[in-house]
């Protein structure tokens, strides 16, 4: 689907706003891209984080090479948040640590300079931890140890959490653990919930439920922590969702948009 056509759909079920690619939005380009937000009233409230920092050095260089130009395009739409999924563990922990702090450290840093903060993002279920020797982070605790970790070593202060509902959950997270993130570190948020009846440590990433669904997961109470500790950012639904491919686009945007404003209507908050 194109970005004209994903804001507009967006827009008609009631979304205040997108993640977006920052590809595709300057390939329309920035005063297209503008006046497409504008027109329809929708925030671009975080855009896919260009660069591939998992594999080798030459690919990571390459995608940071870029990296400056595309911040700053994001920065003159308003858009001041990217995110990635952080993989919890590696054959080879150590290298795996070192390498990736410093590579954030150097996303962080060229993002500052365009005011984007970065967000890093735990992954719980125990499908992507078999070895607990292994093991770096998958909940609020490790992910705020690393945030800081790159904090300190740019002094940039750009560098916190996606904070997924789906990843509390699986990871056994708390709402104690939720309260404790300072709001200033949190960069974004997915909402979605979890199929009925599947064991904790059963759980597989790609099987998701839109929120509210089963109640498995406690949306409402997830969002209203959230709001209690003073995050009043962006919160996307996120559930690797067969539903467009046999809906059609236009029913399964409707179907998400009624399912975000009930649980955020159970949380008191507005949609």
């Amino acid at each position: 689907m194109s970005l004209p056509d994903f804001v507009a759909l967006a827009s008609a079920n009631g979304f205040r706003g997108v993640d977006f690619s920052i590809d595709a939005a300057m390939g329309i380009g920035l005063e297209t891209t503008r006046e497409l937000f504008q027109t329809h009233r929708v925030v671009p409230a975080s855009f896919g984080f260009p660069v591939e920092w998992r594999t080798d050095e030459e690919t990571f260089r390459n995608g940071l090479a870029h990296l400056a130009e595309k911040a700053a395009f994001a920065q003159q739409l308003g858009c001041s948040r990217t995110v990635t999924w952080v993989m919890p563990s590696s054959d080879d922990l150590a290298a795996y640590r070192e390498t990736s702090l410093s590579r954030w450290a150097q996303i962080a840093r060229v993002l500052n300079d365009s005011g984007v903060n970065f967000g890093l993002e735990f992954l719980g279920p125990k499908q992507f931890r078999p070895d607990p020797s292994k093991v770096w982070f998958y909940d609020i605790a490790g992910a705020l140890d690393a945030a800081d970790e790159v904090n300190s070593r740019t002094g940039a202060n750009n560098v916190g959490l996606l904070v997924d509902c789906w990843h509390w959950f699986s990871g056994g997270g708390t709402s104690m653990d939720l309260a404790s993130i300072p709001p200033e570190q949190i960069v974004h948020v997915h909402i979605n919930d979890a199929p009925r009846g599947v064991a904790l440590d059963d759980l597989k990433d790609n099987e998701r439920e839109l929120p509210g669904a089963t109640g498995e997961i406690d949306v409402p109470g997830f969002l209203q922590t959230l709001s209690s500790i003073g995050y009043d950012g962006p919160a996307a639904v996120e559930t690797f969702w067969k539903r467009p491919e046999v809906a059609g686009h236009e029913v399964a945007a409707r179907e998400a948009g009624q399912a975000v404003k009930q649980v955020f209507e159970k949380a008191g908050l507005a949609f």
